[in-house]
């Protein structure tokens, strides 16, 4: 099963806090990442960028 690792990103653009989670694929992992609402934040499986979210929102 792959891990995926779910970076939140700060006001000024920078990964803070992150968690780690396994889950059958990518669209299960985009699933848990939507759990945490309208965070500004990354999903990445290995060294691939699954989704980003709000990004427009920390220029």
């Amino acid at each position: 099963m792959p891990y995926y690792r779910l970076y939140f990103v700060d006001r000024r653009g920078r990964f803070g806090r992150v968690e780690g989670f396994a889950a059958e694929d990518d669209q299960r992992a985009v699933e848990r990442a939507e759990e945490h609402g309208e965070a500004l934040k990354e999903l990445w499986c290995a060294g691939r960028r699954v989704r980003q979210w709000g990004q427009e929102k920390a220029a």
